[in-house]
């Protein structure tokens, strides 16, 4: 039972699922319920309960719709926006089916919901002994916890995909173009000792190669920042996500800059 896109216009209007109708209330609260469940068995491993438990943890689908809810509308994102509007404002900057688009939202949402809903809920996988010995063998509980790398599940996956392009569009917006045309070399193989890159630059090889250099490092802080509780792997490989796409929107931007010489141009 899936929402449709006038179930999340209805909620937009009446601010709580609870005032919506039947139908729709119903198919929110399932689209709330499925997310929920995502997050949940993706980040159940960062508490002390056993990736068997996350059936069992599983609220009801007015509980999931409530956490989401009141996340959505007391929350505010980076540029002071409740994520309740943020949700429905990417309609306007992001091509795609608005249906499509609104859900991406909401999952990434339901995302850090879930995470403060264990982290309030529950204790940290930490805080069990990895040397506790089971069942009166040898073996520990640091010999069978699985890899900290689970694979993702494919509608997560794809959320996350969007919110590293949409994080690396950010991204791209806010540098300056000599940090453009540093990454620009970099990601095209070319040194930053080049004489043409540092004309278009328009500083020297130290300068730039400090401007590029002090670019990746706030990236990186930024993330580590932001995604504190993911975990490492998990922070690397969004960062991955977010230079690849990065990569992408300053190889077309060097595109339409007349002042992009062939030094860019490998065939």
């Amino acid at each position: 039972m899936k929402p449709e896109l006038i179930d999340w216009i209805e909620w937009m209007r009446r601010c709580a699922r609870k005032l919506c109708g039947d139908d729709a209330r119903a198919r929110l609260g399932s689209f709330g319920l499925s997310r929920f469940g995502i997050h949940l068995r993706r980040q159940i491993s960062a508490t002390n309960l056993k990736n068997s438990d996350a059936l069992r943890q599983l609220p009801s689908a007015d509980d999931a719709w409530h956490q989401f809810e009141s996340f959505a509308a007391l929350k505010m994102t980076r540029e002071g926006k409740r994520y309740k509007d943020w949700i429905f404002a990417r309609v306007h900057n992001r091509i795609g089916k608005p249906l499509d688009i609104i859900q991406s939202g909401a999952t990434l949402i339901m995302r850090s919901v879930v995470r403060a809903h264990l982290r309030a809920e529950y204790a940290p996988r930490w805080a069990v002994s990895m040397d506790q010995p089971l069942g009166g063998s040898n073996l520990t509980m640091a010999d069978l916890l699985p890899g900290a790398a689970n694979p993702a599940d494919v509608a997560v996956a794809n959320e996350y995909n969007l919110l590293a392009e949409e994080y690396a569009g950010n991204l791209f917006d806010s540098i300056s173009d000599r940090e453009r045309i540093g990454l620009l070399a970099k990601f095209n193989g070319i040194s930053l000792e080049n004489p043409e890159v540092l004309e278009i630059a328009g500083c020297g090889k130290s300068t730039l190669s400090h401007v590029v250099r002090n670019m990746l490092t706030r990236l990186r802080d930024d993330l580590n920042r932001e995604y504190c509780d993911d975990g490492h792997d998990s922070v690397m490989a969004f960062a991955l996500l977010v230079v690849q796409y990065l990569e992408k929107a300053i190889n077309r931007w060097k595109k339409l800059e007349n002042s992009m010489t062939e030094c860019f141009y490998n065939g």
